[in-house]
């Protein structure tokens, strides 16, 4: 062989390398879904565990497991991170792919196993960011992108909103799950406040819903059946506003399908 031909032989193969390479970075899914879990002081110990063991039972589930087969056959791309302040941010759960009770039920392994990694403040907004990045270096193409947002608390909320306003303009859907804590319950009006926050300033996109859990137990019953929700997708997603109060719709974990 000819130094030239040498030379083509090593471009072609490069080329077809990067083109492999490419591919790999851009498998289609049919939803690419970033899970938020509140790492926040507010938190306690028994609190986190209890988010973690629900997020895990979920994904052992039959409705969650038939959600993911009924949501199509190229998958479901699913991570998870821990938030709390202002650049405390920390992936718990790596990118997976699952799409059956088998892949699901070593997700749900890789959650259980998973330690808690911050604590601090309440910063809503890092957290939808965060979620984006995730996105952006998911190395999956989604039908659908989905961040879920858990937690107890309220954040700034201008910036909580021009972070979900963010997410919405590149397609990506915010949906939340607010837990009232018991140990810090103000009242009823505390708990509208939290609800509306998230209402007003964190959700929005195609589809985008709340919902709430009256404790950190009934979180448990409450992300299954959102993650029901969130892997099959609304069917009305199309008719309802992408901002604010008009556009979501607001459940408890009693009335959710």
């Amino acid at each position: 062989m000819t130094g030239l031909a040498r030379i083509a032989a090593a471009l072609a193969l490069a080329g077809g390398l990067a083109l492999s390479s490419l591919a790999a970075a851009d498998e289609p899914v049919d939803l690419e879904l970033v899970l938020a879990i509140d790492a926040s002081t507010s938190v306690d110990t028994d609190e986190f565990n209890l988010q973690r063991a629900g997020l895990a039972a979920a994904f052992r589930h039959p409705d969650v497991i038939g959600a993911i087969h009924a949501a199509g056959d190229r998958g479901v791309a699913i991570t998870l991170f821990q938030w709390s302040g202002r650049g405390r941010q920390r992936v718990a759960v790596d990118w997976t792919l699952v799409r059956d009770a088998a892949s699901a039920g070593k997700l749900a392994d890789r959650i259980d196993a998973a330690p808690r990694l911050v604590t601090g403040l309440t910063d809503i907004a890092g957290a939808v960011r965060f979620s984006l990045a995730l996105l952006r270096e998911s190395g999956f193409r989604g039908d659908r992108q989905v961040i879920d947002v858990s937690g107890d608390g309220s954040g700034d909320a201008p910036s909580a909103e021009q972070a979900r306003n963010e997410a919405i303009i590149r397609g990506v859907t915010v949906n939340g799950l607010v837990i009232y804590n018991e140990d810090i319950d103000l009242g009823a009006l505390a708990k509208l406040d939290i609800r509306n926050h998230y209402a007003d300033h964190v959700i929005g996109g195609p589809g985008a819903f709340l919902m709430t859990a009256d404790d950190f137990v009934d979180f448990q019953v409450a992300i299954r059946r959102k993650l029901v929700r969130e892997i099959m997708g609304p069917a009305t997603a199309g008719l309802r506003p992408p901002f604010g109060h008009a556009g979501t719709d607001i459940l408890n974990s009693e009335t959710d399908p």
